[in-house]
């Protein structure tokens, strides 16, 4: 599934040209606009992240990285005349100077990325421009600077929710990242589903998340639990847990739509406001 539910240092790389480009027969508008406007990236690492999952980082021009404002955005990649692929950005936005800094994407492998995923060190590409609103997290569960919304009745998100589900990890992580939980009075939490621990990525990530961004990690294991994990999936999981306070509950999800299906209806029949249950896309 390429989801907006949906990962770059080798020999240093000479600064990118600053020139942007249409690629042709590799343009891709969907009916959502203007084609793509397309600049030249290097891959900088691509690793295994867990079975049939690449961790690739990307240097991009200071223009894009700088484009990348809030989790889960995402941009387009081809290399000139395949049909571009839509992929999450998983790095969080830079923020302060952009040297060295890299677009980070977690992507699973399949015949129609294999162009991508099979690229080493040094290959070129092309990233379109960075798209999508992303998690609006600040005007859905805070309200504009504090003021929130008279569709909440007044209240904040204090219980705020990640959900994801195989490599939708990908934004979710960004957004993470991006220190939205920091200032809750209670850690958020991130429900994180995949089949068994051979495909979970970033879990050497989970103490990071839990001390340097106040998000609790609950891995969830539909086939093969171990390690402490829930066995089950990402919904049972919170409906064992149950919702507190779901008036003050928001929450960014992503991963496979009959997960997202099945988490916005749990969500919203125990009172959760529906328009604060985020999707990236």
């Amino acid at each position: 599934m390429v989801s907006l539910s949906i990962l770059l240092l080798a020999p240093a790389c000479a600064l990118l040209p600053q020139r942007q480009v249409r690629v042709r027969n590799a343009q891709l508008s969907m009916g959502w606009g203007d084609p793509p406007v397309w600049s030249d990236a290097v891959v900088k690492s691509n690793d295994e992240a867990g079975d049939g999952l690449r961790a690739i980082a990307l240097e991009v021009s200071p223009e894009t990285l700088e484009a990348h404002r809030i989790g889960g955005q995402y941009v387009q990649l081809t290399l000139g005349e395949e049909k571009p692929g839509f992929y999450a950005i998983a790095s969080p936005p830079v923020v302060g100077p952009t040297e060295g800094k890299a677009f980070e994407f977690l992507i699973k492998e399949n015949e129609g990325n294999a162009y991508l995923t099979s690229l080493a060190a040094g290959a070129a590409v092309k990233c379109s421009e960075v798209s999508g609103g992303g998690y609006a997290v600040g005007k859905a569960f805070n309200g504009e600077d504090g003021a929130v919304d008279s569709e909440y009745d007044g209240f904040a998100c204090m219980n705020q929710l990640f959900v994801a589900g195989g490599s939708g990890i990908a934004p979710i992580r960004s957004t993470i990242e991006s220190g939205v939980a920091l200032d809750l009075p209670k850690p958020a939490t991130l429900y994180y589903g995949v089949q068994d621990a051979s495909v979970m990525a970033y879990a050497d990530k989970f103490d990071l998340w839990r001390s340097e961004f106040n998000v609790d990690v609950k891995p969830c294991h539909s086939k093969a639990a171990s390690g402490g994990a829930f066995s089950g999936y990402v919904q049972a999981c919170m409906e064992a847990d149950g919702i507190a306070v779901p008036r003050n509950t928001g929450a960014c999800v992503c991963g496979p739509k009959d997960m997202f299906v099945a988490v916005k209806e749990l969500l919203t029949k125990a009172g959760v406001f529906e328009s604060r249950v985020l999707s990236n896309f």
